[in-house]
C-alpha cells in the first residue's frame, strides 16, 4: 500500500524515478523467498545455508547502493546547476551511505566466506574481526573494517549537518526550543557512541569481573539502541518541518516520507547479520533496506528540489526589491512602495510557478511568507540606506 502511493506521487510528478515500481516488487519476492527457505532450513531442518545469507544480505544492500548511487548522482549534479547547499550536503550523506553501503557488502560476504557451508547448532557463534597472522587477506580485511567504520561515522556526522541546515532554515516556524533540542540529542549520542562508552563499558570486565560476552552484548545494546534513537530524531527534524509548514500536501508527503525513510535506514543498516554474532541475526531488518532506501531517497530529493526552489525564489525577491528600491531612492512614498510591493510579488509569483514548473516540484512557502519576506528585504535596505 505504500508502495502504491509512492509511485502514484512520482506519477504525479512525472518522474524519472518510476522505473522501481517494476525493480521493487520483485525484489522484495526475491527477498522474501530466499528469507522463507532460510526459516524452512532453521525450524525443519536445524541448520543455516551460509550461500542464502550471503544472498539476502549482498541483494538488499546491493538494492541500496544502487539507489543510493544514482539518488547522490541526481542531488549532485542538481548542484551544479544551482549552487545550493541543500543539494550538496544531502547529495554527499548520501554518496558516503553509498560508500557505505558498498564497502558493507565486502566486509559481511568477507566474513561469512569464513563460515562453513552449512551452519548447524555445533558451528562456533562468532565473526572473526581480527586476524593473528601477517599477511595480504588480513590487510585486506583490516583495511575494509576501518574504511567501513570511518565511512559509517561519517555518513552518521552529514546527516547530523544535513538535519541542521533543514531545521535552522526553518527555525521560525518550529521555534529554537525544537532546534535545540533535535540538534543537541543527536550529538549526546553520537559522543556516547563512538567516544565515550567504549573504555567505560568495558573497564566492567575488570572492576565488576564481568564477562568480557556480557561486555560485548551490552555494548551491541547501547549502540544499536544509541543509533536508532538518533535516526528517529533525523526523523523527527524532517517531520517537524512538514507538519509545521502545512503548504504543499505534495510536499509535505515528500518530507514526511524522508523522515520515515531514514529512521528505517538507521534501523535496518545497524542491524547487521553480524552484529551479534549468532546468523540470521538481522534478516528481518535487513529485508525493509530496499523500502527504506526508497522512502529516503526519494523523500529527501523532492524535499530538497522544493526548498532549493524556494531559496532562488527568496533570492529573486530580494533582489527586485533592491533594485526597485533603488530606482526610487528618495523619492519613495508609502503609496509608491505599495505598488513597488506589488509588482515585485506579481513577478515573484511568476518566476516562482515557472521554477517550479520546470522542476516538477511544488512551493513550500505561500504568499503571506513571500509578503513577509519582501517586508524585511525592504526593512533591511532602508537600515543599510541610514547607515550609509
Amino acid at each position: 500500500m505504500v508502495i502504491k502511493t509512492v509511485f502514484s506521487m512520482l506519477k504525479h510528478t512525472k518522474s524519472v524515478f518510476t522505473r522501481y515500481k517494476v525493480m521493487l516488487p520483485i525484489l522484495q519476492i526475491i527477498l522474501y523467498t530466499l528469507s522463507a527457505i532460510l526459516l524452512y532450513d532453521i525450524i525443519v531442518q536445524d541448520r543455516i545455508n551460509t550461500l542464502n545469507l550471503t544472498a539476502v544480505m549482498s541483494i538488499s544492500y546491493g538494492s541500496s547502493v544502487i539507489m543510493s548511487f544514482y539518488f547522490s548522482f541526481k542531488l549532485l549534479n542538481w548542484y551544479k546547476g544551482n549552487r545550493n547547499r541543500f543539494a550538496l550536503i544531502f547529495g554527499l550523506s548520501i554518496f558516503v551511505l553509498f560508500i557505505n553501503n558498498s564497502v558493507s557488502i565486502v566486509l559481511f560476504d568477507t566474513l561469512l566466506s569464513e563460515k562453513p557451508p552449512v551452519i548447524t547448532t555445533d558451528t562456533p557463534v562468532v565473526f572473526n574481526f581480527e586476524c593473528e597472522y601477517n599477511s595480504l587477506y588480513c590487510s585486506f580485511k583490516e583495511n575494509i573494517i576501518s574504511l567501513q567504520s570511518y565511512t559509517y561515522i561519517l555518513y552518521f556526522a552529514l546527516f547530523w549537518v544535513s538535519n541542521y541546515f533543514l531545521l535552522h532554515y526553518h527555525i521560525k516556524k518550529i521555534g529554537k526550543f525544537r532546534f535545540f533540542t533535535l540538534i543537541t540529542l543527536p550529538l549526546v549520542l553520537f559522543f556516547f557512541i563512538f567516544v565515550y562508552h567504549y573504555d567505560e563499558v568495558y573497564s566492567l570486565s575488570e572492576e565488576m569481573d564481568f564477562d568480557e560476552g556480557i561486555i560485548f552484548m551490552i555494548q551491541i545494546f547501547m549502540v544499536m539502541f544509541s543509533v536508532m534513537l538518533c535516526g528517529t530524531l533525523y526523523g523527527l527534524g524532517f517531520k517537524s518541518v512538514a507538519s509545521l509548514l502545512k503548504i504543499s500536501p505534495h510536499v509535505e508527503r515528500y518530507l514526511k516520507m524522508a523522515s520515515y525513510g531514514i529512521i528505517l535506514l538507521f534501523i535496518s543498516a545497524n542491524a547487521t547479520i553480524v552484529g551479534a554474532s549468532f546468523p540470521p541475526y538481522g534478516i528481518p531488518s535487513i529485508l525493509f533496506l530496499p523500502f527504506a532506501s526508497l522512502l529516503l531517497y526519494i523523500g529527501i530529493y523532492y524535499s530538497i528540489i522544493a526548498i532549493s526552489n524556494d531559496i532562488k525564489v527568496r533570492k529573486y525577491i530580494k533582489n527586485s526589491a533592491y533594485k526597485e528600491l533603488e530606482i526610487m531612492g528618495n523619492l519613495a512614498q508609502s503609496q509608491m512602495v505599495e505598488n513597488m510591493k506589488q509588482k515585485v510579488l506579481n513577478m515573484t509569483m511568476k518566476y516562482s510557478e515557472e521554477l517550479h514548473q520546470n522542476s516538477n516540484s511544488e512551493t513550500m512557502e505561500s504568499k503571506e511568507d513571500l509578503r513577509s519576506y519582501l517586508d524585511e528585504a525592504i526593512n533591511v535596505f532602508n537600515q543599510r540606506k541610514k547607515s550609509d
